[in-house]
């Protein structure tokens, strides 16, 4: 029999909303410094709010795709700020995270346009080229980069150049196609430009194998139009070749180097930071080290089982976005990068398979990111976070072409 005076149930969001009242009760007063992290709790209480309010909102669409994505950038978000709360890190990275997590739950209903993708890829890739080609050429910048490290900035030239790919060999129109090729062949020069071993080998790499599995396959191309396809790549990936010819000759260099036992140059160092780490990572398997990977690289260095050359580098990280993750998050901070890493492409496999632009546009960035991440840590930094991610949705978001 129903009570009218009995207590209404607690909704156990409630819970949540005033999970900073609670910390201010109790916890903040028992850790050092509880104060500073009443701002983090906080935000963490808006991400759970936007993402209820656009959970319910979405309910009744039927993308599932980025619902499913939109859990992996929260779950990536969660493990970074658990992380930074118990071991310090990168507030950048955190608050990077945090804002693409809302984003994500708020475009589960967005779409959006072919022309609107269309134009946004070729507005970039003009701009890549304009600042690489300026730089290089008039500049005399021996590395293109502009505001960023030469490594992110290559990345994200290198995401670009991914997208204009897929939209040159998917396009039906011939005038978007061509244009889309020419972007293409003069941004795979500007990554060249950018010096970046890392970025330049798989995008070349990506460039010939859709260039020869387009040709391959395609039965309305004519020999001429084969040939003239097949020249402008040899073309352009000559100048591309001349144009890293240095880092060419260094990279062999270095090879001689390390093979005499001198591992002081670029790769000498990478492959100790990557011995250091392998070690590093076993310390802490749960929590990872978090900010106190350095001092615990120079107790290494102290013991001799790492080279003074390199501890006198001190690494902010360890040029291995994996062994990166493993030494400062742990085996969870692993876990949530590789499915933020590989989620797109099993969703776009599953969701997308007949629209090759987008199956092969997240999967060709997928591969990027991958190999980017074997030497440097492209997960780290918020410009080329950002692009994956926002990449990511835009692409599962997208319409189909109105031409096919």
């Amino acid at each position: 029999m129903h009570n009218p005076h009995a207590l209404p149930a607690p909704d156990w969001r409630d819970v949540i909303y005033f999970t900073p009242l609670f910390y201010a009760m109790t916890a903040m007063w028992w850790v050092p410094d509880g104060d500073k992290y009443t701002p983090a709790i906080i935000l963490a209480v808006l991400v759970f709010y936007v993402a209820s309010q656009a959970w319910r909102t979405c309910q009744s669409a039927t993308n599932s795709p980025k619902h499913t994505f939109s859990i992996a950038v929260t779950a990536s978000a969660l493990v970074c700020g658990t992380g930074y709360l118990l071991n310090g890190g990168s507030i950048s990275e955190l608050r990077t995270l945090s804002a693409l997590s809302i984003f994500a739950w708020l475009s589960t209903t967005f779409k959006l346009n072919y022309w609107a993708w269309l134009a946004v890829i070729f507005v970039a890739g003009a701009g890549f080229i304009s600042v690489s080609y300026y730089q290089y050429f008039v500049g005399g910048v021996a590395r293109a980069h502009l505001y960023y490290n030469p490594i992110p900035y290559a990345t994200g030239l290198g995401t670009v150049l991914v997208s204009t790919l897929f939209l040159a060999v998917t396009a039906q129109k011939l005038s978007i196609a061509l244009s889309a090729w020419i972007v293409t062949l003069l941004l795979f020069s500007a990554t060249a430009m950018t010096g970046t071993r890392g970025v330049v080998i798989p995008v070349a790499f990506i460039v010939c194998a859709v260039t020869t599995y387009y040709l391959c396959r395609s039965k309305k191309l004519r020999k001429s139009a084969i040939a003239a396809t097949i020249s402008a790549v040899i073309a352009i990936s000559a100048v591309g070749v001349h144009i890293f010819e240095n880092r060419i000759d260094h990279t062999l260099a270095e090879f001689s180097l390390i093979a005499s036992g001198d591992k002081t140059s670029s790769i000498g160092l990478r492959l100790q930071f990557w011995e250091a780490a392998t070690a590093m990572a076993a310390m802490e398997p749960l929590t990872g080290l978090g900010e106190h990977h350095q001092s615990v690289y120079q107790d290494l260095a102290a013991q001799g089982l790492v080279d003074q050359a390199a501890a006198s580098y001190a690494p902010h990280h360890y040029h291995n976005q994996f062994l990166d993750t493993l030494v400062k998050r742990g085996v969870p901070g692993l876990l949530a990068l590789l499915i933020l890493l590989i989620l797109p492409t099993a969703l776009a496999t599953k969701y997308y398979r007949d629209t090759p632009l987008v199956l092969g546009s997240i999967g060709g960035i997928t591969i990027l990111y991958s190999a980017a991440s074997l030497t440097d840590v492209p997960f780290n930094h918020p410009v080329t976070i950002n692009l994956f991610v926002l990449s990511s949705i835009a692409l599962l978001s997208l319409k189909p072409d109105p031409q096919r």
